[in-house]
């Protein structure tokens, strides 16, 4: 399992791509994307953002959607504590530093908040890639092992359905080593608003698909990246 550090710097490690020359795959050119050229980023502040952005879950914990949703929507508040707290412990102006990039990256308003946020959903695809080419079991193990479990006798229905959830990821107790990790690309699918963002996304889930084939399994519509 990764740990938040783990997750700020790999975060971190991606913010430095930005200090590379202008990649030539990516759009510039129109006026929504113009304000996202490297030549316009702070990289010493988006750096400083990227290796600090969650370092408030320390103390709030890794609230995600799928917590209770009184604990959801609580979120802000206790992440807005959390980081109160920091800074009372670490003192100014670094306590005051990092409050301020934390809600610099929670309002999404300034051009390195926007490259934080794709950063962060971009290392998470990153990471579940890498667990399903490690960890992730030919389908036909799979099914194998589910035809076992079901027994001889099965009907032919059962069966059916059996595979028909192993298609769909369905829940099994084993995790990633018996179903794609179809949430973690789902949820995060065309939502990158950077162009060096979006052509590695789109890059990362072509590379992700051969992947899974090569293993037996198939990619929905939902996980492949939008034009």
């Amino acid at each position: 399992p990764e740990s938040d550090a783990d997750h700020m710097h790999r975060c971190a490690m991606c913010a430095m791509l930005l200090s590379q020359p202008e990649d030539k795959r990516d759009d510039y050119s129109s006026p929504e994307t113009q304000r996202f050229h490297p030549s316009n980023v702070d990289q010493v502040r988006l750096l400083r953002m990227a290796v600090t952005h969650d370092v408030c879950e320390a103390l709030a914990g890794d609230i995600t959607p799928h917590c209770d949703a009184k604990i959801v929507a609580s979120k802000h508040d206790k992440e807005d504590e959390a980081m109160k707290e920091i800074r009372s412990v670490i003192g100014d102006p670094l306590g005051r530093e990092l409050h301020e990039l934390w809600k610099e990256y929670e309002e999404q308003k300034t051009v390195e908040a926007v490259y934080c946020k794709d950063i962060d959903k971009f290392e998470m695809v990153v990471q579940a890639y890498e667990y399903e080419k490690s960890h992730l079991r030919p389908r036909s193990e799979v099914e194998k092992e589910q035809h076992s479990c079901d027994g001889d006798g099965a009907s032919e229905g059962k069966n059916i359905a059996s595979k028909t959830d192993i298609d769909n990821g369905a829940d099994r107790k084993d995790g990633v080593h018996s179903k794609p990790l179809r949430g973690f690309f789902v949820s995060t699918n065309s939502t990158m608003k950077t162009p060096l963002f979006q052509r590695l996304d789109r890059e990362l889930r072509d590379r992700r698909e051969a992947m899974l084939k090569a293993k037996g399994w198939c990619v929905t519509d939902e996980e492949r990246q939008k034009a």
